[in-house]
């Protein structure tokens, strides 16, 4: 084993690691009876430093190494792998930045470690093309995230809804796992490359491969929140603290939707007219079909704007999903661009809501963002952006994404979708939903932009959470602007 390599690949997660012992020794340390003001001042801006070393140090591997497959598919190095990670790490800083504005609890040094940790588990899964190694991964991200959204001792339901998080996770990753296991016992390995070349050379489907798809398929159904695996989602948006619920949102939903896209490698490598073809696309097809009918119908009801979010996350997943029943590589790469704009304008939608509403005190309902576009019109703005990609609207990233994933779908094979030389239905059936989503998202640009309300003071702005923020939103109107750049990473990688 070359160690020298090895190190020089892990080279951005040490630096993490090294700022999560840091955060807790100078915290139980050096300031142990400091204010908490004080405390979580210091303990943001040191993990701040560690994910910024981090993704310099990813800028220095991707200019100097080609790539390479170390480990028998744990650490994967490629371009588009490793443009995701930094993407975390870049979010990861946003998230951080959010929580320095005013302490979310007591456990300073905790809470920003587990921050960390979830970031470090989401790199691994970027990196991984083996399934047990992406797993475990992942499943640190979950581990860490239940504890932030118990964190919040202010807000009561918090500890509810991390127990409903928490034992939801336990029954997903059982479900996974046990997947996993027939995955296993079929082919006798769990590297993707290995299992592809088991698909190359069995023509007929063993019944046991199928089910552990399948089984695999539910676990990570609940990660990606789609229905009917959902009812976590709409809790835990809404009671866990607003940057931990962010980046829920945001950096899970990317490492889970990269787990089901390298879960789904060797079916969408695998020759046409493979067995497992068939069943995999109508079981994603009819996750799609239950998350955008019931996500947006749900948002629809919705006046808390955390919990309208969550269910915009749902119908999100089912959008998603459609460019992944096709299982071609056009799907798979306008999946993984369309999960990257999406959470782009999520991150900017919830850090406008934890910056105005953290004032309240309590659940920000869309009623208390009026008159925003006179006391602070520049969040108003941003989010006038953020809200409009998440819509669909042109020319923004989300319009572009949302055609990449229908155009792929289209281009379905026939033996796939059935009715036509596409999934034609499922595409009507998502524009459909997507005018519906108008609806909602209108109804929080007309308390942003349109109401008029008294009383409303100007909160103040990190001044790092407020470039962030304005990055984000030229990013949202470049990629709408220019994709192309950004997609052919995917569509080489694919």
């Amino acid at each position: 084993m070359d160690y020298q390599l090895l190190l020089w690949a892990l080279l951005p997660d040490l630096v993490v690691v090294v700022g999560v012992f840091a955060s807790l020794g100078l915290d139980y340390g050096w300031l142990r009876n400091r204010p908490v003001s004080r405390r979580n001042f210091i303990i943001s801006n040191l993990a701040s430093w560690s994910l910024f070393l981090g993704l310099v140090g990813m800028v220095f591997q991707v200019m100097s190494t080609s790539e390479f497959n170390f480990a028998a598919g744990q650490i994967v190095f490629s371009p588009m792998r490793y443009a995701l990670k930094a993407c975390i790490f870049a979010m990861a800083i946003l998230v951080v930045q959010l929580s320095s504005r005013e302490p979310v609890c007591g456990q300073v040094s905790e809470y920003y470690s587990l921050l960390l940790l979830a970031a470090l588990g989401m790199g691994f899964v970027m990196t991984s093309e083996n399934l047990l190694g992406a797993f475990v991964s992942l499943e640190l991200v979950s581990l860490s995230l239940y504890a932030l959204t118990a964190l919040w001792r202010r807000n009561r339901p918090s500890a509810e809804a991390a127990l409903k998080y928490f034992t939801f996770g336990g029954v997903s990753s059982a479900f996974f796992l046990f997947g996993l296991s027939y995955i296993y016992g079929m082919t006798g390995s769990l590297e993707v490359r290995v299992i592809m070349s088991y698909f190359a050379s069995t023509p007929v489907l063993p019944p046991l491969l199928l089910t552990g798809w399948l089984l695999m398929l539910v676990g990570l159904g609940f990660k990606i929140a789609v229905a009917p695996f959902h009812a976590w989602a709409p809790d835990v948006y809404q009671n866990a603290p607003t940057p931990a619920a962010t980046w829920i949102a945001t950096g899970s939903k990317i490492a889970a939707t990269m787990l089901l896209v390298t879960l789904l490698k060797p079916v969408i490598e695998a020759p046409e007219g493979s067995p497992l073809r068939i069943p995999l696309g109508v079981a994603l097809s009819g996750l799609a079909v239950v998350a955008m009918i019931g996500g947006n119908l749900a948002a629809l009801h919705q006046t808390n704007l955390k919990r309208l979010l969550a269910y915009s996350a749902i119908a999100n997943a089912g959008y998603l999903l459609v460019g992944l029943a096709a299982l071609n590589h056009d799907g798979r790469a306008a999946t993984l661009f369309y999960v990257l704009v999406y959470s782009m304008a999520t991150l900017g939608a919830f850090s406008v809501v934890s910056i105005i509403g953290g004032r309240l005190g309590r659940d920000a309902e869309i009623d208390d963002f009026r008159g925003c576009w006179k006391t602070m019109p520049s969040m108003a703005g941003l989010m006038f952006f953020f809200i409009l990609s998440l819509a669909g609207i042109p020319p923004l990233a989300g319009f572009i994404g949302k055609y990449y994933l229908f155009f792929a779908a289209i281009k379905g094979h026939a033996s796939i979708s059935g009715w036509s030389e596409g999934w034609y239905w499922l595409v009507a059936l998502a524009l459909v939903m997507s005018v519906v989503s108008l609806y909602y998202y209108l109804r929080v640009l007309k308390a942003f932009l349109v109401f008029d309300e008294e009383g409303r003071t100007e909160v103040k702005i990190n001044p790092v959470v407020r470039m962030a923020l304005i990055i984000l939103a030229l990013g949202v109107i470049g990629l709408g602007l220019f994709p192309q750049p950004v997609l052919d990473i995917f569509i080489a990688a694919s």
